[in-house]
């Protein structure tokens, strides 16, 4: 009898329960995509949300299709990488074996972990400013795609010193992706001038005419970002960063995905600030469609075929870089980008064995990646034209057209890699770039 009492101390002594070690595992790991808001199916916010669906997550998590981190970790480590160890995926294991225990609840955790996805970011605190659409975009149910421009003009007391910036919006299911441009006002314009969303094809030249002192080149843009499934946030560390001018515009070009229903969507941009200055302004330059470099063999997927495509571009000073932000549609197989020094040094940045349009993000590298002068970015993405893409949208399967052109349909494809750089210092190699989570 004293043996077995023994033994059952010790099976209880070593139970897993909800708080304190489940909780942070799925509060940091699921919990900032599995929110209201988000485009994802559940909410994953409490001990009752995990605890009814458990056994779908030890199913998603054991085969590691969750958490979504697509990138290979053996070829370049990002920040905050949502991928599960070993460790925290058996005590997940033990806790749902064991019946799934709460422990005893700790407000603490939520206040620690959950915070700041119940002021709408993921970002660590709240926005020191929010600018929104004025007014809603009605989109429609009729499966046609759409390119919407929104300009959305901000006021505040002084400059301010960008320390992140994050794309929100009311409901993300149907954005295919979202580019953002900051523009300082122009003198004799009005900054509140339009505001209605503007249609490209369906709305006539006046509609437009709100962003023409913007884009025509009459002012230098002074920061340019995007979302795209998976994005989070960017965050820009130490003296890193853009200034946020007294007063501006803040251009969105909308690609809406064909929705089957009738859709409301609002959106807005935060913006955190720094309290100290910004030294080093953060710089944004596309390699391949839309952007520099030329792709080889030009992007024309036969159908039937797995086909592979290369774009490159030299750089013209030496820079060090932040993120890396790759981007292909649903034919897309694998990307890889790398770099070659003029000392004939490769340099890894970003690979994707796996492409899946859902799940893309603005990779952030864990320290600055210096690339001196002359270096030349190789870009390659392969594509999977058959019948065995599921992704594939025709079957059977047609040409796929990529001609860098901006505006370009799911349905065409884009071989795209955005980076992120500051003017290279001495020592930035040695510079570790991620935020405490």
């Amino acid at each position: 009898m004293m043996l077995l009492c023994w033994a059952s101390t010790q099976i209880h002594a070593q139970a897993v329960t909800f708080y304190p070690t489940i909780a942070p595992i799925i509060y940091t790991q699921c919990s900032t995509c599995h929110h209201p808001g988000e485009n994802t199916p559940f909410s994953l916010m409490s001990y009752s949300d995990v605890a009814k669906r458990a056994d779908f997550i030890w199913q998603v998590i054991s085969d590691r299709y969750m958490p979504p981190w697509k990138p290979d970790t053996a070829y370049r480590h990002f920040c905050h990488e949502r991928v599960l160890t070993a460790q925290q995926i058996q005590l997940i294991k033990q806790w749902i074996d064991s019946g799934k225990p709460e422990g005893k609840p700790d407000t603490a955790v939520e206040k620690k972990y959950l915070a700041r996805l119940i002021h709408h970011t993921r970002y660590d605190r709240t926005p020191d400013l929010t600018i929104r659409m004025a007014h809603p975009y009605l989109l429609k149910g009729d499966n046609k795609e759409r390119f919407v421009f929104v300009k959305i003009p901000f006021e505040i007391d002084s400059p301010g010193n960008v320390e992140a910036v994050e794309f929100v919006a009311n409901n993300l299911r149907y954005i295919h992706h979202v580019n953002y441009a900051i523009y300082p006002a122009v003198a004799g314009v009005d900054i509140h001038q339009g505001g209605e969303p503007a249609t490209l094809d369906e709305d006539g030249p006046a509609a437009f005419q709100q962003f023409d002192p913007y884009l025509k080149g009459n002012v230098q843009m002074i920061h340019y970002g995007g979302w795209i499934p998976g994005t989070s946030y960017e965050s820009f560390p130490g003296d890193i960063g853009f200034v946020l001018p007294r007063k501006g515009v803040a251009i969105l070009t909308f690609h809406f995905a064909p929705s089957p229903v009738d859709t409301v969507v609002t959106a807005a941009l935060h913006f955190f600030f720094k309290r100290t200055p910004i030294r080093r302004n953060i710089e944004t330059i596309s390699i391949g469609s839309g952007g520099i470099g030329n792709i080889m063999p030009p992007l024309l997927i036969l159908p039937n075929q797995v086909d592979s495509f290369e774009v490159t571009a030299q750089t013209t000073k030496d820079i060090s870089l932040l993120y890396v932000w790759p981007h292909m549609h649903l034919l897309g197989k694998s990307f890889k980008a790398f770099a070659v020094t003029p000392a004939a040094d490769t340099i890894p940045l970003i690979y994707i064995p796996q492409w899946d349009f859902s799940w893309q993000d603005l990779y952030r590298f864990r320290h600055l990646i210096y690339l001196p002068k002359g270096s030349t970015v190789h870009v390659i993405g392969v594509y999977d034209n058959t019948d065995q893409n599921p992704r594939n949208p025709f079957h059977p399967p047609q040409i796929i057209f990529g001609d860098n052109n901006e505006l370009m349909k799911t349905t065409d494809e884009m071989l795209t890699l955005i980076l992120l750089y500051v003017d290279y210092q001495p020592g930035d190699e040695n510079m570790p770039i991620c935020e405490t989570p």
